[in-house]
């Protein structure tokens, strides 16, 4: 019998009591209290057979997974996922007979569009599709690491800035200057930045990209992918400098901040730093409440808007921009499946820069044509 590699969540419960009591990780870094359960005691593999294939469905062989371990994803619904993973890049293993005008033959490249029913088995190796119409065919030559980041990481930066964009556009037509603040310059952070640069930033001399992190070696990876500059957000500094460091830094103020982080911190601040009529885009990962003024919004005509999800479409334009040459991905690291507690753990620690993918074993050879 074929068996799957599978990772899995051994203690839920556990791990749902870690991520309630670091609800800021993001934002304090380095100063946030170190997990007392490190992933390496919460998570492991199994050997499940290679799942049956729909009629009119796909089995897909994961190649790369992101490594992509938002709390927003675990603590989404009481059942938690056991087999955590959205971003997945493979190859078509099977398609199902009864699957009408099929486009996909086995062995054929493949991302497939994130949905509620994959948050519960990315990092298993091979996935049953029901519905083909989430599975996006790419280029041959593609890169399935680079691939791999596209359906999470990339999609929701893309959507961010297509929202962004617009708001942006029409401050360009009154003002000699639109300042774009991105709040964290992890792996999401970095997407965005690229984004924005291929979209509103990379021949426009009158909008600048600003990235703030509190760490200092996030941020130079930042300076490196092309922003205009970068702001210390140091959590050990006295609240009213980071917010004069970043006035002084943004030259005075923030038009577009684009914040995934969203806690009761960095959302405070972003107001005390955005121009009148700026815009605020949120991710919402943070899972916790903030409490806003109305009255000083709306005093100030500022909005708060909540990040979209990408569609299929947008996701086949990144694969476009990516095939193209139009779009480079941010710095990564590729890590073996077999190593995942690890990386968990030292992604909850900030000290992986950029993203991380996930390689299964066995795909070495068959995965990529760079």
């Amino acid at each position: 019998m074929i068996h799957q590699y599978a990772l899995l969540l051994l203690n839920i419960n556990m791990l749902d009591n870690e991520l309630n009591r670091n609800s800021d990780v993001q934002v304090m870094n380095k100063s946030s209290p170190a997990l007392a359960h490190p992933f390496s005691e919460m998570c492991s593999s199994a050997s499940l057979s290679v799942p049956e294939t729909p009629k009119g469905g796909i089995v897909v062989k994961v190649c790369y997974a992101g490594a992509c371990y938002s709390e927003g994803q675990l603590r989404k619904r009481r059942i938690r996922p056991r087999f955590p993973g959205v971003e997945i890049a493979g190859i078509i293993h099977d398609v199902g007979n009864a699957l009408p005008n099929c486009n996909f033959t086995p062995g054929d490249k493949v991302i497939i569009f994130p949905d509620d029913n994959l948050a519960d088995s990315g990092y298993a190796e091979y996935l049953a599709i029901e519905d083909p119409n989430c599975i996006l065919q790419i280029p041959q030559n593609m890169s399935l690491e680079v691939a791999a980041m596209l359906p999470g990481g990339a999609l929701t930066a893309y959507a961010a800035i297509l929202a962004a964009r617009p708001h942006v556009e029409k401050l360009q037509q009154v003002k000699s200057c639109v300042n774009v603040l991105v709040v964290g310059a992890g792996g999401l952070g970095l997407w965005t930045l690229r984004l924005a640069l291929l979209l509103m930033g990379a021949n426009c001399q009158n909008v600048r990209l600003f990235v703030a992190d509190n760490s200092i070696d996030k941020l130079l990876t930042a300076q490196d992918h092309g922003c205009y500059d970068i702001v210390h957000w140091n959590e050990e500094d006295h609240e009213q400098y980071i917010v004069e460091r970043t006035l002084d830094a943004c030259r005075g103020g923030v038009d577009v901040i684009i914040d995934f982080v969203s806690s009761p911190r960095t959302m405070q601040r972003s107001l005390k730093v955005l121009n009148r009529e700026g815009l605020i885009l949120v991710g919402g990962n943070s899972m916790t409440e903030v409490s806003i003024s109305l009255n000083a919004l709306a005093a100030k005509q500022q909005s708060i808007v909540g990040i979209p999800k990408g569609n299929l479409n947008q996701l086949q334009e990144l694969v476009n921009f990516v095939t193209e040459g139009k779009l480079s991905p941010p710095c990564y690291a590729v890590f073996p499946i077999e190593d995942a507690n690890q990386v968990f753990d030292d992604l909850c620690e900030c000290r992986i820069t950029g993203r991380a993918v996930f390689r299964f074993s066995n795909t070495a050879t068959i995965t990529d044509n760079q």
